[in-house]
């Protein structure tokens, strides 16, 4: 079982500030609209994650919705303040090609752990850390989704879970590379059609907010 030590977080959700409110809006929230930032202090506060720790943060992608993240740290947080908590274990394994991620958590007031297997294939973004470390990618999920499941988190999910083109999060609002499959302005991912449609018009991969936007311009250039 894991011998993580017990957390160090206080017992009470911090509160903030107006200052550090807008820090950790432009820091960990950027491009958040009101109700989405408001969502993670929500989620924050309800957990009692510390953004400034990483334990908690939002990625928005254009005009997407955007997406609030936790990672592994937090969650054990989390399990470790539930006072239940009574230790993990985790790790990978192959099923013929297919490579597996595994994950146990146990608690002090359950007779059985809680278990989660899941399969790379249905995660894996083929890049990055997904190309050069899988099994530690799939062993992340795993345990985001056992302990989720094992201490009735919910709201929340881990980087490793979403596609977001396989890019860490954007903690100062940097437009992330250009891939063959996100938009080159604001890295959301574009869905096939929409590319096909797009690219009779410019060579760019953009998302429909961002080709819109192009194609409005190219107007006003033309008028």
């Amino acid at each position: 079982m894991s011998d993580l030590p017990a957390t160090t977080a206080p017992a009470t959700p911090a509160t903030y500030d107006p200052e550090k409110l807008r820090l950790i809006r432009d820091m960990f929230a950027k491009g958040a609209t009101d109700n989405e930032f408001l969502v993670m202090m929500e989620l924050a506060s309800r957990y009692q994650l510390d953004p400034f720790s990483k334990q908690i943060w939002l990625v928005k992608y254009g005009d997407n919705p955007a997406q609030i993240f936790a990672g592994r740290d937090g969650y054990l947080a989390i399990a470790h303040r539930s006072g239940q908590f009574d230790g993990m274990e985790s790790g990978t394994r192959k099923d013929g090609d297919a490579l597996v991620g595994w994950c146990k958590v146990y608690r002090r007031d359950m007779s059985h752990p809680f278990e989660i297997e899941v399969h790379a294939s249905e995660y894996s973004t083929g890049r990055n850390l997904w190309k050069d470390k899988p099994r530690t990618m799939i062993q992340k999920v795993a345990e985001a989704q056992c302990l989720r499941r094992a201490f009735s988190i919910s709201g929340l999910y881990s980087p490793e879970e979403i596609d977001t083109c396989d890019r860490a999060p954007r903690y100062v609002g940097e437009v992330p590379q250009a891939t063959p499959t996100c938009c080159e302005v604001c890295g959301i991912p574009v869905p096939e059609e929409i590319r096909e449609k797009t690219k009779e018009h410019t060579p760019r991969v953009l998302c429909v907010g961002c080709f819109s936007k192009w194609w409005n311009e190219q107007k006003e250039v033309q008028a």
